[in-house]
């Protein structure tokens, strides 16, 4: 898909018609409505209706926003039906795969350094001498760095990345939506399946909805930050 269409109005006049959006969204995939904040028409009747019919008339969900002087409705074109479960099926084994993957570096990481991550008795500095006498380097292949609380790993060899949130009490690969969307574009495995997602994430939201109503993912809580987010169910595939 080419860049981010946006479009600037300066009248209700100059809002595209819905056909013109539909046929922008086809090329651009996601599109902008921007109009500035001090607008006479930005709280008008006509223009709450005008994105009423967008919701009702288009397969795109609307997000509404904000920045300096602008203010703007972001409209993300979203998978058909047909097109929703032949990429949640490519999508199942990315999920998959990032959750194994993530395992396996965790476990190796520990067995390693003699660490555990979910027990508060250890810490990452009672080890940093031996990291850093490592170089940072888990394997030939595999290089690790820590940001934010979590883990970032990345193969030489590859490209592949593969950050890892630690926040979920033992959970390796649960899906943050960042995370997981650079670990597809540098797994060559998913980067074509991660082009459908690119500058789009509510498409990415869709095809995860529908794969947690199939108990293919599901959600899982962390006491850490009160927050919850997916990862793909293990349970499901026995």
């Amino acid at each position: 898909m080419t860049e981010f269409r946006r479009i600037y109005c300066n009248t209700l006049e100059e809002l595209p018609t819905l056909q013109a959006i539909k046929t922008e969204l086809i090329e651009h995939d996601s599109i902008r409505i921007d109009y500035n904040i001090n607008s006479k028409f930005r709280n008008s009747d006509i223009l709450k209706e005008y994105i009423q019919s967008i919701r009702k008339e288009l397969n795109v969900e609307v997000h509404k926003g904000e920045f300096k002087e602008l203010e703007f409705y972001n409209i993300y074109n979203l998978f058909s039906d047909s097109v929703l479960k032949e990429v949640s099926d490519q999508l199942e084994l990315a999920v998959k795969d990032y959750r194994l993957t993530s395992e396996r570096l965790i476990k190796e990481f520990e067995s390693k350094y003699d660490h555990n991550f979910i027990d508060p008795e250890k810490s990452i500095f009672t080890i940093r001498e031996k990291l850093d006498a490592d170089q940072n380097k888990l394997t030939k292949h595999w290089s690790y760095s820590f940001h934010g609380g979590d883990v970032c790993f990345s193969n030489f060899k590859t490209g592949q990345v593969v950050d890892i949130n630690l926040k979920f009490d033992g959970y390796y690969g649960v899906l943050d939506l960042w995370f997981f969307q650079y670990f597809m574009k540098t797994t060559k495995e998913f980067t074509l399946l991660c082009d459908n997602f690119k500058d789009n994430t509510p498409k990415l939201i869709q095809t995860l909805n529908s794969l947690q109503e199939k108990g293919i993912v599901s959600l899982i809580q962390s006491e850490f930050f009160d927050s919850e987010k997916l990862i793909w169910n293990k349970e499901k595939s026995i």
